[in-house]
C-alpha cells in the first residue's frame, strides 16, 4: 500500500504433510476478538498505540536441533542465478538432472512455507516477551502484558505484525528499542506510530479520545473494482425480506460465475467481521451458499455489493463506558428457514458500538420460539464467558454479564433450567440448562428487554427502513450515515427510554413474585433496576447513559 515492491523466497512444504501432522504444525494466531477488546482498552485508557513489523521474522528463526533435518531443491533459473551472482559459493554445488540445474539445500533457519515456519516463530517471539517479563494471556497466546511504572503494556501480534500500547510513550520507544535489538538483524523494523494505524486489513483510529474506529473503505474500493456490470447500482439495506428463501429449482451458476460468487462473499466475510457487522446476515446466509449457488443466490449478493457501494464510508466506532461490565443482546428467529430451523443474533457492547456478535443458523430445530430463544443464548455460552475470562486476565475483573432477551419464558428456562420446564419443554436436551449453570456461578445475569428495541433481532432477519438505519447506526455507533449527520446520542437515550417505560409499565410486583417462586438459588437482575436498602439501584440504561464507571444509586 506504501508502494513499496515486496518480494520473499517460499518453499512448497506440501510434502511435509506427509509425516508432519496438523496439530504439530499449527501457530497460535490473536483471536480477532482478543484484537478488537485490547483496541477498546487501548482507548479507554487513552494508551500510545504502536504497530511494529518484523522484517525476516521466519529467517531470524533457527531450525531445532531436535528435529529432523528439512531439505530444500533449488531447481531450474533459481539454482542458475545463484550461480551466475556468486560461482564461488554456489557453483560447486549445481547439479544437472533431465537437463535441469539442481542445488540440494538443508535449512538451518525456517523458510516461508514450511510447515513449522509460524510456529517456530511464536515459540521465538513469545519466549522472548516471557524473558522480558511479560505474561501471556491464557485465554489468547498471542496477547501478553507486563506492568510498566504501574501500568500495563500490552503486546498482540499476528505472525510478525505486533501492536504494543502503553500509557507512557516512552515505555512504547523502550519496548520497541528492545525488539529492534533482538529482531532487527536481518532488518530494521518497520514501525508506524501516531493515531492512525493499518493493521491486519483495518484502518485503526484512536485520532478520537475515548473511543476507537474501525475503517475499511479503501478495501471496499478494491472489493467494488472490476464487479460486473449486473451488480451496479445502490440499495438501502443489504438484503431483501426473503433472503433466506430458497428454490430448488433455481439455475445453478456456470463455474466462472461460482468463482466470482464464492470470491466476493469471501470479502464480505472478511469486513464483516471487522468494520461492517451490519452486513453478517446477508452474509451468514450467502457463505452457507458458496458450494453450490444459484441465479437467486447472485442475485442475493449482488444487491449486498449494492448496499455496500452505497455505505462503503461508514466506519465501527467502538466507545466502552466501563471495563467491568459488558451487555449483551440476545434474540433467537424461530424456524426462519427452509429446513424449519431458527436463526440466532447476537449483539455485545461494552458501551457503544459492537464488540463482539454472532448471525448464525442455528444446528437444530426447535418447536417453539421459546426453545429457540434458549438455544439462541446457549450458542453464545463460549463467547460471553471467553470475553469475561479473557479481561479478567488482562487485569480488569468483570460484573456478571448482562444477558437480555425478549422472551420472559426463555428468562426462566435460562435462569432456573429445569426448575421451569413444563411438558411442552421437557423435551429439550439438558445441555440448553447449562445457561441456568452459569447464572447460578454468577458469571452472566439475565434481563427482559422488549421486542422493539431488541438490538439482537437486526442480527436474525433482513430488517428494512427505519428500524433499519436504527439498529444499524446503534450497532456501529455511526454519527454521519448516507443520509447526513446522526445524533447518536439522542438514538441511544430513546432507545433506552423505551427499554425502562416498557419496564414501567410491567406489573413489577407480579413479575418478581413469578422470578421468586420459580427460581432457584440465583435471583433475576430486572431492566429497571432493583431496590436496595430501600433505595433504587441504577438501570443498565442510567449506567450507559452517565457512563460512570460504578452504577449510581437514584434517589
Amino acid at each position: 500500500r506504501d508502494g513499496r515492491i515486496k518480494g520473499r523466497g517460499c518453499a512448497d512444504g506440501r510434502k511435509q504433510r506427509a509425516y508432519i501432522p496438523k496439530a504439530e504444525a499449527s501457530s497460535p494466531t490473536a483471536t480477532l476478538m482478543g484484537i478488537m477488546l485490547t483496541c477498546m482498552i487501548d482507548a479507554y485508557e487513552k494508551r500510545d498505540v504502536a504497530t511494529v513489523d518484523i522484517p525476516g521474522a521466519f529467517l531470524q528463526t533457527k531450525m531445532p536441533e531436535e528435529d529432523r533435518d528439512v531439505h530444500v531443491v533449488l531447481d531450474g533459473r533459481m539454482a542458475e542465478l545463484l550461480a551466475k551472482i556468486s560461482p564461488e559459493d554456489y557453483q560447486k554445488y549445481v547439479h544437472q538432472h533431465r537437463g535441469q540445474s539442481h542445488i540440494y539445500c538443508k535449512l538451518n533457519v525456517s523458510l516461508y512455507g514450511c510447515l513449522k515456519a509460524s510456529l517456530l516463530f511464536w515459540k521465538k517471539l513469545s519466549g522472548y516477551l516471557k524473558d522480558q517479563g511479560f505474561t501471556v494471556n491464557p485465554y489468547d497466546w498471542c496477547v501478553a502484558n507486563k506492568v510498566v511504572n504501574g501500568k500495563t503494556c500490552t503486546i498482540v501480534w499476528h505472525v510478525d505484525d505486533l501492536k504494543i500500547s502503553h500509557v507512557d510513550s516512552s515505555v512504547v520507544d523502550e519496548v520497541i528499542e528492545n525488539l529492534r535489538s533482538e529482531f532487527g538483524k536481518v532488518g530494521d523494523l518497520s514501525v508506524k506510530r501516531g493515531n492512525v494505524h493499518d493493521y491486519l486489513g483495518m484502518e485503526l483510529d484512536f485520532s478520537d479520545e475515548g473511543s476507537f474506529i474501525v475503517n475499511m473503505e479503501q478495501y471496499f474500493n478494491e472489493v467494488l473494482e472490476g464487479l460486473p456490470e449486473d451488480m451496479d447500482g445502490i440499495a438501502a439495506t443489504p438484503a431483501a425480506e426473503h433472503l433466506f428463501k430458497t428454490r430448488d429449482d433455481a439455475a445453478k451458476l456456470d463455474e466462472e460465475r461460482a468463482g466470482l460468487f464464492h470470491r466476493v462473499t469471501a470479502q464480505l466475510l472478511f469486513a464483516s467481521q471487522r468494520a461492517r457487522p451490519d452486513l453478517r446476515t446477508v452474509v451468514s446466509f450467502l457463505t452457507k451458499r458458496v458450494q453450490n449457488p444459484d441465479e437467486d443466490d447472485y442475485k442475493k449478493l449482488a444487491r449486498a455489493i449494492r448496499y455496500v457501494r452505497r455505505t462503503k464510508f461508514l466506519r465501527l466506532r467502538v466507545e466502552a463506558h466501563r471495563l467491568d461490565r459488558n451487555h449483551w443482546f440476545i434474540d433467537g428467529a424461530f424456524a426462519v428457514h427452509p429446513d424449519m430451523k431458527s436463526h440466532t443474533g447476537a449483539y455485545m457492547t461494552f458501551g457503544k458500538g459492537m464488540v463482539n456478535g454472532a448471525s448464525s443458523a442455528q444446528k437444530i430445530n426447535t418447536t417453539s420460539s421459546t426453545e429457540a430463544e434458549v438455544v439462541a443464548v446457549h450458542d453464545n455460552m463460549p463467547a460471553i464467558l471467553w470475553t469475561k475470562y479473557f479481561m479478567d486476565a488482562q487485569g480488569y475483573p468483570m460484573q456478571p454479564s448482562v444477558v437480555h432477551q425478549d422472551n420472559q419464558s426463555a428468562i426462566l428456562l435460562g435462569t432456573n433450567g429445569k426448575g421451569s420446564s413444563g411438558k411442552r419443554t421437557r423435551h429439550m436436551n439438558i445441555r440448553y440448562f447449562f445457561v441456568a449453570d452459569v447464572q447460578e456461578r454468577k458469571e452472566i445475569t439475565m434481563e427482559y428487554c422488549p421486542t422493539d428495541e431488541m438490538i439482537g433481532d437486526f442480527f436474525t432477519k433482513p430488517l428494512q427502513g427505519a428500524k433499519f438505519r436504527r439498529f444499524r447506526n446503534i450497532i456501529m455507533n455511526i454519527t454521519e450515515d448516507e443520509n447526513g449527520p446522526v445524533d447518536i446520542d439522542e438514538i441511544m437515550e430513546i432507545h433506552y427510554k423505551k427499554m425502562e417505560d416498557k419496564r414501567d409499565n410491567t406489573n413489577i410486583e407480579s413479575k418478581d413474585e413469578q422470578c421468586a417462586a420459580s427460581s432457584t438459588k440465583v435471583s433475576q437482575e430486572c431492566v429497571g433496576g432493583k431496590i436496595q436498602d430501600g433505595k433504587k439501584t441504577a438501570s443498565w440504561a442510567d449506567v450507559v447513559r452517565s457512563g460512570v464507571r460504578q452504577p449510581p444509586i437514584l434517589e
